[in-house]
């Protein structure tokens, strides 16, 4: 019963807040573009001086009221032998409205009443050879013309009626046409500019949020008013509410990984220390299990460290000693040992480029981070590893194997701390899954960037760019 009366109220809620909904913020904002529309061409209509001339077919009983006038006055004419004037000035015509009877020559038409010295009646002679009209102008509306034959010659009959202000409708069909379409066109215009970009504008930053979270900004939100209240304010309220969670629950991910690693070296110093003690006392047939225990503990000791290192990058607590440094310094220290390592696996590395130049850096966490990225290169390389080495507006480093690539769906996860390209979990084939995570956040501390990519031949490659020192 409770369910039901929560479906009612929920689908009542539109009556109460209609402002709410969007469907309405859509209707509301056409029907106000209309509105708009007419009242700027009712304003204008007020204000511009109208010249023109229009008319309109007449029909029903005022056509059939004007002939029976027309018939009236010729056959006073005719059966009294009264004159046309005396006929237009008898009592019953010049009660009327103004009746104007037009003759071929200006001079000799008629009215059975003065004329205002503002209106205009030659402006009617254009629709003495058409049928019943009804005429607009600024001053006047006339309904004829309706043909008399008496023996004064042909007349063409109209009443006239005088306005001190034509109607609205007068107004606006008078109006000029490129007039009434500009005023349309721009009233439309304006207000469907104003709706457009207060119905876009969430929408927008709801889609830069999305993609600056998606890139690994955790602190992007939509900047969306806590006063809207329809369908787009929920929605961004909404995500802000997802991403908060998000931050939440990495942040504390991230955390917690960091605790863990350090709270883990305290046991593992002790259990090296011990192992020490042991070998001292241990006889030869338990000194090679006591070997094997020590270098596990130096593993596991390597790789907290390097957990460490990624959670503090990450974080951006690491604490950097930044120093004017020469680049070729730190890679060529870099590239001897790696040579080194490269023959033991009889693979080649091939050096072309240099970069001489000075950059701000920690220079411990540039060589960590080239010194990964080159470990990566020999080990999943068949013979040979390329170093290009260049700068212009900035460093630029590539690093590329001719190993086997990576699956395309793959290479944004390359990074990503504990992520292997080998379902196989053990260290002869995909490693701890620690060290690209540090080159790309030790790079990234520094402003730069790391980009991996698959050659066209195969192999994978590395894109170092790193800011030049500004003079």
């Amino acid at each position: 019963m409770s369910l039901s009366k929560g479906n009612k109220v929920s689908s009542m809620s539109w009556v109460k807040h209609p402002g709410h909904y969007l469907f309405f913020k859509i209707f509301i904002w056409f029907w106000l573009t209309i509105i708009g529309t007419v009242t700027a061409l009712i304003f204008l209509s007020n204000i511009t001086v109208i010249n023109a001339v229009s008319n309109e077919p007449l029909h029903g009983p005022m056509e059939k009221n004007l002939i029976y006038t027309a018939k009236s006055i010729e056959r006073s004419v005719v059966k009294h032998k009264r004159s046309l004037s005396n006929t237009l000035s008898h009592t019953r015509l010049s009660k009327r409205k103004l009746l104007y009877l037009s003759a071929e020559q200006p001079e000799d038409s008629l009215t059975n009443k003065d004329v205002p010295i503002d209106v205009d009646l030659s402006l009617l002679n254009f629709t003495k050879s058409m049928s019943p009209q009804i005429i607009f102008t600024e001053k006047y509306q006339a309904f004829g013309p309706i043909q008399i034959k008496v023996p004064e010659g042909n007349f063409y009959l109209y009443e006239i009626d005088i306005n001190n202000q034509p109607p609205l409708f007068i107004r606006l069909k008078l109006m000029p046409s490129w007039m009434k379409v500009s005023i349309a066109m721009i009233a439309s215009l304006i207000l469907s500019f104003l709706f457009s970009r207060n119905l876009i504008a969430p929408i927008n930053s709801l889609k830069k949020a999305a993609v600056r979270l998606s890139a690994g900004d955790l602190g992007a939100r939509a900047a969306i008013s806590v006063n809207r209240k329809d369908e787009l304010g929920v929605l961004g309220r909404d995500f802000n509410s997802m991403a908060n969670q998000l931050e939440l629950l990495i942040s504390s991910q991230k955390r917690l990984l960091a605790d863990i690693s350090h709270e883990l070296r305290s046991p593992l110093t002790r259990l090296k220390m011990a192992t020490g003690l042991a070998q001292m006392q241990a006889n030869d047939a338990s000194q090679s299990y006591l070997l094997r225990i020590e270098k596990e503990a130096n593993q596991l000791d390597k790789m907290i460290a390097d957990v460490l290192q990624v959670s503090r990058l990450e974080a951006k607590s690491q604490a950097l000693s930044l120093q004017k440094q020469s680049l070729q310094i730190i890679v060529d220290h870099v590239i001897n040992d790696a040579q080194f390592e490269a023959k033991q696996n009889n693979k080649q590395l091939n050096i072309v480029g240099a970069v001489d130049v000075n950059i701000n850096c920690d220079e411990g966490l540039i060589a960590s981070a080239l010194e990964n990225l080159l470990r990566n290169a020999i080990k999943y390389a068949h013979n040979t590893i390329s170093i290009t080495l260049k700068h212009a507006d900035a460093v630029y480093i590539e690093i590329c194997d001719d190993g086997p690539g990576v699956p395309n769906g793959q290479l944004s996860k390359l990074c990503e701390p504990f992520f292997r390209q080998s379902d196989a979990r053990d260290r002869v084939s995909g490693g701890t899954g620690l060290g690209l995570a540090i080159a790309k956040n030790a790079i990234a501390a520094h402003d730069g960037s790391l980009v991996l990519s698959n050659k066209e031949q195969g192999g994978l490659c590395a894109n170092i760019t790193l800011p030049l020192i500004k003079e």
